[in-house]
């Protein structure tokens, strides 16, 4: 008799500079938003075993440090829990679940959104199947707003899927369109030497910071128009990496930062000016903090061409500020990728 193995694994980037972020959210109801995919983001491998008797699913969550048996040992990880539930694996077989982010959970770089994204993927090979991208963004963004009641922008989980540049357009929440930008291999190439990923020490909880703001907004009704230059923002942005003008791209970052602040003056923490204040002793062209922003989370900051002086401005935020992380990243021209590898035994 011959036993099929299959072990399958799917791979997705996180996302950074997030242009237009807070303009994809359900209270913002239309918005533009120009982000980038990076890498490394996250790794899932499923093992699939075939079985006669009951079939069992364990989860190893790596950056947690801990191996559970789904369902009834999963209610501290309630997203994997419900991408499982939401794509369920074949009834006639155990599996092995991996799962690895390997940037800090609660590094406001989409992480969560990449693993829902990634998961998703994987399960969903475990049938034969390969959602699009759109498909795989709408899911992982049901998960975390639909499932479990989560405040959730979209962008993050379409960086996940789609890769790239890419300029969304949010007609109504949460529709919205993707254009993925064409940037040239230079301005690649000039990304990966000149962003620096900074990981503040400590996570943040982005739907916390959510309510924060969409209290605000409740409460005044003119903080509605503080949107319209995050929106303006994302547009030129995109346009600044299509011609490959880095100068403009850093001061979009820089507006960017500071019409957060202007939302809310929490969301843009000590931490963050200390390492901007060093920016600009260092000569960067731009910053911009990841995501909703507040206490914890990551900000990149583009350097200019100097390298050594690059290398320098790194090496005095360590001195100052010892418990922030700088952390490596690298273009990713590509969203989600499943490969699926069979191995047959008798």
């Amino acid at each position: 008799m011959v036993i099929t193995h299959q072990h399958i694994v799917a791979h997705a980037p996180v996302r950074i500079c997030d242009l237009g972020g807070w303009t994809d959210t359900w209270f913002a109801g239309h918005g533009q938003i120009c982000s980038l995919a990076v890498a490394p983001g996250v790794t899932v491998q499923i093992t699939i075993t075939p079985t006669n008797g009951s079939a069992t699913i364990i989860v190893e969550a790596v950056n947690y440090a801990c191996t559970m048996r789904y369902p009834d040992e999963m209610a501290d990880h309630p997203l994997l829990m419900a991408a499982i539930a939401e794509i369920p694996p074949p009834a006639s077989a155990s599996l092995h679940i991996r799962v690895a982010a390997q940037l800090p959970p609660g590094c406001a770089t989409g992480t969560s959104a990449a693993v829902a994204v990634t998961l998703l993927a994987a399960l969903a090979a475990c049938h034969g199947h390969t959602p699009n991208p759109a498909t795989l963004a709408r899911l992982a963004h049901q998960l975390e707003t639909d499932r479990l009641g989560l405040q959730s922008g979209i962008q993050d989980q379409i960086g996940a899927a789609y890769g790239g540049c890419n300029a969304i357009t949010m007609t109504a929440y949460p529709h919205a369109t993707v254009q993925q930008l064409a940037i040239s291999d230079h301005t690649i190439a000039q990304l990966d030497q000149q962003l620096v990923l900074f990981y503040l020490g400590k996570p943040h909880i982005s739907s916390d910071i959510h309510q924060q703001v969409i209290a605000r907004f409740q409460t005044t009704p003119a903080a509605q128009q503080l949107l319209d230059p995050l929106r303006q923002i994302a547009v030129a942005g995109g346009d600044a990496l299509v011609h490959g003008d880095l100068v403009a791209y850093g001061q979009c970052m820089q507006k960017n930062t500071e019409a957060q602040r202007a939302l809310h003056p929490m969301l843009i923490s000590a931490d963050v000016d200390a390492i901007i204040a060093l920016a600009q002793q260092y000569g960067a062209l731009g910053w911009k903090v990841n995501g909703a922003g507040g206490d914890g989370g990551s900000l990149v900051v583009l350097c200019n061409d100097n390298l050594p002086q690059r290398d320098a401005f790194v090496a005095s935020v360590h001195r100052q500020l010892p418990h922030v992380q700088a952390i490596p990243i690298r273009y990713s021209p590509d969203g989600v990728q499943v490969t699926v590898h069979t191995r047959e035994e008798v």
